[in-house]
């Protein structure tokens, strides 16, 4: 599957809304069938084994995108998938065999249309964001990661009646907007968020 770059203007802005979506509530619903991954254009694909014991898995992973220019550090016990629903990567936390659901992180790199602040792209995207069912903007607020700035966001909307809450971090480099998106049920993200926030920090975009 090639990655798909969106330029976001007001109206396809919405085609990234529907990605997300529809990305964060098939990996949270689990997928019984394999994703496909073009192996072709993959720089690098993982799949921690399931079967080791558990104090063998390491703490953390290195993972480095060549393609889209970005690295970072994830969680030992994480899957990834690249080139999956228009983004240069999914990842995606263990289950159990009573677990049915699959909190993960996806990370778009989208080339922009025109120069935006992350104000002005923070606003476009919440007047979209808004238009979702349930929708309830959390927080917003400003950060600094590895002296980048970023905007942050968390809110619930809710998808085939399932309550959602999604956490996003909006960069800006270079002509190019990175959206990193974490999509949890609204019972699971506290549970996630703490180790998911450690991984956003270690992000380093070239």
């Amino acid at each position: 599957m090639l990655l798909l770059f969106y330029r976001f203007t007001r109206h396809t802005m919405k085609n990234f809304l529907s990605l997300i979506l529809l990305a964060g509530s098939i990996f949270l619903l689990g997928c019984t069938k394999p994703v496909p991954v073009d192996i072709e254009t993959s720089t690098w694909t993982n799949t921690t084994p399931t079967n080791i014991p558990e104090e063998n898995i390491p703490k953390r992973q290195s993972y480095e995108n060549k393609i889209d220019g970005f690295s970072l550090q994830f969680p030992g016990d994480r899957t990834f998938q690249e080139k999956v629903y228009g983004a240069s990567v999914v990842f995606s936390s263990p289950i159990t065999e009573t677990d049915k659901i699959k909190e993960n992180v996806m990370i778009v790199k989208s080339p922009l249309d025109k120069p935006y602040t992350l104000e002005e792209y923070y606003l476009i995207l919440k007047a979209e964001s808004a238009k979702q069912p349930n929708y309830v903007e959390i927080e917003s607020s400003t950060i600094k990661i590895n002296d980048l700035d970023a905007k942050k966001i968390i809110y619930k909307s809710t998808s085939n009646s399932t309550k959602l809450q999604f956490q996003q971090v909006l960069f800006i480099k270079d002509d190019f907007v990175y959206t990193f998106t974490y999509t949890a049920t609204e019972a699971t993200f506290a549970e996630y968020a703490q180790k998911i926030n450690e991984m956003i920090a270690t992000l380093e975009i070239k």
